[in-house]
């Protein structure tokens, strides 16, 4: 048989889903690459028949210059998304196609991780579930939008085999 025809479901999805990875920081010992693209599409697959994201992972100097330049806040933060067609209508529903960047800053990540006594995997796997939903258009700005979005994260989570995100108790 045929790899091809073995795999057709691999070929399908890297055809509906172009996965972007670079890891420019100075951590080595991170998630992959792979782990990165599942728990993206974990997000978008519900919603989004096709998807072009970039995840970037930057050390803090460049994080921070990314989260002043474009959101005016002089920090590195954890993870930050820029939607390619931001101010447009999202969702096209013509291409059904979510485009947009994300950067994550591993230095700010892994301390949070032990700060909040959280394995790192789990960290890294909800603030790129977060991101992504921050690409489709959820956000946490107001009560109703937070609750929706983190108990979408709950679910996703769970769906990836991690706990709840926003209990202590749960990694």
């Amino acid at each position: 048989m045929k790899t091809a025809k073995r795999y057709a479901f691999l070929q399908q999805l890297s055809q509906r889903f172009p996965f972007h990875f670079d890891n420019l920081s100075s951590i080595d010992k991170l998630p992959s690459e792979r782990d990165f693209r599942r728990w993206v599409w974990q997000a978008v697959k519900n919603e989004y028949r096709r998807a072009e994201i970039s995840l970037l992972l930057l050390d803090e100097d460049e994080a921070r210059a990314y989260n002043r330049d474009y959101r005016q806040k002089d920090y590195a933060t954890n993870v930050l998304s820029f939607a390619l067609n931001e101010g447009e209508n999202w969702f096209d529903a013509e291409s059904s196609m979510l485009t947009g960047d994300l950067i994550i800053c591993p230095q700010v990540v892994l301390r949070e991780a032990a700060e909040q006594g959280k394995t790192p995997e789990a960290h890294f796997a909800h603030l790129t579930l977060h991101g992504t939903l921050h690409l489709m258009g959820y956000d946490h700005i107001d009560d109703d939008e937070a609750q929706i979005m983190e108990a979408l994260e709950i679910k996703l989570m769970n769906q990836l085999g991690y706990g709840n995100p926003y209990s202590q108790d749960e990694y």
